[in-house]
């Protein structure tokens, strides 16, 4: 299955987006977030074909990755085969370019645009930034990035699961030994491999228990993670 959402209006698209993720978290068993230059022809070919041990599928989501055409053109390029597939492929990408809307819709299973009366210029918010100012420890930029999210329709469940993301990342390249990515996107563990210079192994392992805390937490009916996430941030 194979669902694109592009448009002007990135508010409304946004809101079909989290929708959308919703219904396919109770059909699949798994989620996956496609990161920044992961979606390859070679990656998008295997995700296609692949299935759990017992037949499980799995939601590949793409979340305002897509900015370069020649990344967009490869997605176009694999729609048929995302579009048969039994995972759920679901991309949310405001900036389409035409000629690729045009062959995507060829073959997706479902495509939607929504266009806002004003043209909306700003470009769409890219999640994995949170992530990369976190690795930087940059305290003072994850606050604004991380008020450029909320802004942006993002749910503090998704910011919190990039955070997590990013810290796992960090915590496989720290002991890492030169040349071994350790099964990461070669980009992902380039970027995390200089993030663990920043940080020691006791302070990656503090990093990664407050994020898991703040999320079980919050699923407790325990501090809501959006207030959580902002002491989190306050307290680097």
């Amino acid at each position: 299955m194979l669902h694109v959402i592009y448009g002007t209006d990135r508010e409304k698209g946004r809101k079909r987006f989290q929708a959308l993720r919703e219904k396919s978290r109770g059909i699949c068993a798994g989620e996956r977030m496609v990161t920044e230059g992961e979606a390859t022809e070679g990656f998008l070919d295997t995700s296609a074909s692949s299935r759990g041990l017992f037949g499980e599928t799995t939601l590949f989501i793409f979340d305002s990755i897509l900015e370069k055409k020649a990344e967009q053109e490869v997605i176009a390029s694999c729609a048929q085969a995302l579009a048969v597939s039994p995972n759920h492929f679901l991309i949310f990408e405001p900036t389409l370019d035409k000629n690729v809307v045009a062959e995507i819709l060829e073959h997706a299973t479902e495509t939607e645009e929504h266009i806002g009366k004003k043209i909306d210029t700003r470009p769409a918010f890219n999640i994995f930034s949170l992530g990369d100012a976190l690795g930087m420890r940059n305290k003072k930029d994850l606050w604004v990035l991380y008020e450029q999210a909320v802004g942006a329709g993002l749910e503090p469940e998704e910011i919190c699961n990039t955070l997590f993301w990013a810290v796992k990342n960090i915590a496989l390249m720290k002991n890492a030994k030169p040349g071994d990515d350790a099964e990461l996107n070669p980009f992902v563990a380039k970027k995390s491999r200089g993030f663990a210079t920043n940080y020691t192994v006791e302070e990656i392992a503090k990093l990664s228990r407050s994020l898991s805390s703040i999320y079980h937490e919050a699923h407790r009916g325990g501090e809501p993670m959006a207030i959580a996430l902002e002491k989190f941030i306050l307290s680097l």
